[in-house]
């Protein structure tokens, strides 16, 4: 008689079985269930930011539930669309990738504009670590969850982005599988290095060149990716001074959604932003002059060698890092053993030999 194949390692939809209940419509909702725009009829309410608000809807032309990002109506009456959402709407027409979020179009009507996106039941991986008693994930899984999230970070990397905002609640699941989503803050890769004009994206996981708006390079988002494998595996930031501010509401330029993100810039007396001080920077963003709490201090189950790779990711001199994504997969990946590899044991795997030094 034949062997008969173990079932495969299923990952966070195996190891983790989600409840939640259903959100219920708030007073910011402009729309209400059974509402309609143009072909589409709402069915629920998901979030709500500055400039959208995102609802689960019935699509007629798709013929399945499908997330509508809509303007919010005070905004469309400007006549002009949120910037964040042209930047999403450019850069998702032109990615196609398992573990990006999947768009299926934007449109108008009733004098609404709308971007429509796959639907992912999640949770997010916020809202994983958040139903967790110790809120981190078994080790395996936060370097399969990890090594998924890197795979859209690289091939963004490949089309020309970066991405600028990594962390648990930009990350969904699709059955288990994470998948990456919000594309507003990405950053145009260029020949030449540029500096930014803005300070886009969520404190605890912005690289420190991200923070003093220096030139920007793949290097930037592996920062994000380990400070996003750092609190899968402790449940913390980074460092400690964000904890003691972990009360704090942070948000950002172009924020366009509910998690905390970096604090509106402070303004001068005729009302224009004015350049944060050095220690206005130091006391807002830590990671720029403290060092990373050892991640084995926070969890013994980090192996040292975990270790290494996690600090290596998070230097704060973006030369001492992993120059590429793939370059911190490929050190990664050997750390998945047994039932917990991405790939059959047999496999054929391409093997690098300058993981040590990109």
């Amino acid at each position: 008689m034949a062997a008969v194949a173990k079932p495969r390692y299923q990952g966070l939809v195996a190891a983790r079985r989600w409840e939640h209940d259903p959100a219920r419509p708030r007073a910011e909702f402009s729309l209400a269930v059974g509402d309609r725009v143009g072909e589409l009829t709402v069915i629920g309410h998901l979030a709500r930011g500055r400039f959208t608000e995102l609802y689960q809807v019935w699509s007629n032309r798709h013929w399945c539930a499908l997330t509508a990002k809509i303007v919010a109506p005070e905004h469309m009456g400007k006549g002009n669309l949120p910037a964040s959402l042209r930047k999403e709407e450019r850069v998702l027409a032109r990615v196609r990738h398992p573990n990006i979020v999947q768009v299926f179009g934007t449109g108008d009507a009733d004098g609404r504009h709308y971007l429509l996106m796959e639907y992912l039941a999640g949770p997010s991986l916020f809202d994983v670590l958040e139903s967790l008693p110790k809120r981190r994930l078994h080790v395996p899984d936060a370097i399969r969850a990890v090594m998924h999230v890197g795979a859209a970070v690289h091939y963004l990397h490949r089309c020309g982005w970066l991405y600028r905002d990594l962390k648990p609640g930009n990350v969904h699941l699709r059955e288990g599988i994470p998948v990456l989503l919000d594309f507003d803050v990405v950053w145009t890769l260029g020949k030449e290095a540029r500096r930014p004009g803005d300070r886009l994206g969520t404190a605890p996981y912005m690289a420190p060149e991200q923070v003093l708006r220096e030139p920007l390079a793949p290097a930037t988002d592996v920062y994000g990716l380990g400070a996003l494998l750092y609190e899968l595996l402790t449940g913390k930031w980074p460092t400690e001074e964000f904890e003691e501010d972990e009360d704090e509401d942070w948000f950002d330029e172009d924020d366009d959604d509910f998690e905390p993100r970096t604090a509106l810039p402070p303004v001068s007396p005729d009302g224009t932003p004015r350049n944060l001080t050095t220690r206005e920077l130091t006391m807002r963003y830590p990671q720029i002059s403290q060092e990373v709490v050892p991640p084995r201090q926070r969890n013994s189950q980090v192996t040292p060698e975990l270790e290494r790779l996690i600090l290596r990711a998070l230097e704060r001199d973006p030369a001492r890092r992993f120059q590429t994504v793939s370059g911190m997969l490929a050190a990664l990946a050997p750390l998945l053993k047994g039932r917990h590899r991405l790939w059959p044991e047999n496999a054929p795997v391409e093997r690098r030999s300058d993981t040590v030094t990109r």
